[in-house]
């Protein structure tokens, strides 16, 4: 079936003046805030709807800070595909308020000091012994395998990319492989294992954390910012693109890594979501 929405096809941009600043000729940004609901995220939202109803999946649930959760709702209307979204029980009351709009159910669960395993992400949305329910946290990671599709022409020595669960990272660096470029991927992260100001970023576990080490051994690299850092960075360039605190990291790579002023160089501005 067709669906409402569609992502993808984000604009390429060079800004001038970043250019200059950072002494960088060939300095481009993809914007994925331009994907319908303001991240990249809607790429994955998008592959996992389409697969789902191939497999004729009753429900799907997932542990979201807000945007992946709307994203994933609003790609599922039209369909008979519920959304279940699993949220920290202290995340804003405005962001559950606008996820209780959009998503089927929404379940508030301690996330602060415990790991949620698969099933019991499948547990807590189960309603009867006859649902089909994926829980889709994580996977799906060759959604982003898009973005590479869209830029491959450009042949960019270096993309930058930020890293929270990875699903992204890993996503690119198997679009690199499938389109055989000798673009050098780099990762940017945050230290903090169970909270940062960058939210997006930090994670207590994925299951890409296997892959990321591997990757990061045929000379992609992992950047890892503490919290000043990210501060200082988001401060500085939230008003030169639609970003947050998690998207405007990958601009620290530019200062913390040596480039030659040739070397054409994609930043992925994963986006601000609209919660």
């Amino acid at each position: 079936m067709e669906l409402k929405y569609k992502s993808g096809n984000t604009p390429l941009v060079k800004i001038k003046s970043l250019c200059k600043r950072f002494n960088l000729d060939n300095l481009l940004i993809k914007d994925e805030s331009k994907n319908p609901f303001g991240t990249f995220k809607d790429r994955a939202s998008e592959f996992i709807i389409k697969e789902a109803l191939d497999e004729h999946i009753d429900k799907l649930v997932l542990i979201t800070a807000g945007n992946a959760g709307y994203g994933l709702s609003k790609f599922a209307e039209g369909t008979n595909i519920k959304v279940v979204c699993l949220v920290d029980k202290n995340l804003k009351k405005v962001i559950r308020s606008k996820l209780k709009k959009v998503a089927y159910k929404l379940i508030k669960v301690d996330l602060s000091k415990r790991i949620l395993k698969p099933e019991q992400v499948i547990s807590l949305a189960r309603e009867n012994d006859k649902e089909v329910i994926w829980d889709v946290t994580n996977r799906f990671h060759q959604a982003y395998e898009g973005i590479i599709q869209e830029i491959r022409k450009e042949k960019p020595d270096y993309i930058i990319i930020p890293i929270g669960s990875g699903g992204g990272f890993v996503g690119l660096y198997g679009g690199i492989k499938r389109y055989k470029l000798k673009t050098k991927l780099i990762g940017v992260g945050a230290k903090q294992k169970w909270y940062s100001y960058a939210d997006k970023l930090w994670t207590p576990w994925t299951p890409y954390r296997a892959k990321i080490e591997s990757i990061t051994k045929e000379k992609h690299q992992y950047v890892k910012l503490d919290e000043n850092e990210i501060k200082k960075t988001y401060k500085e360039f939230k008003n030169l693109i639609n970003c947050e605190p998690s998207s405007s990291v990958v601009f620290t790579a530019l200062s913390k890594i040596k480039f030659n002023k040739k070397d054409k160089i994609i930043l992925i501005n994963t986006g601000k979501g609209i919660i």
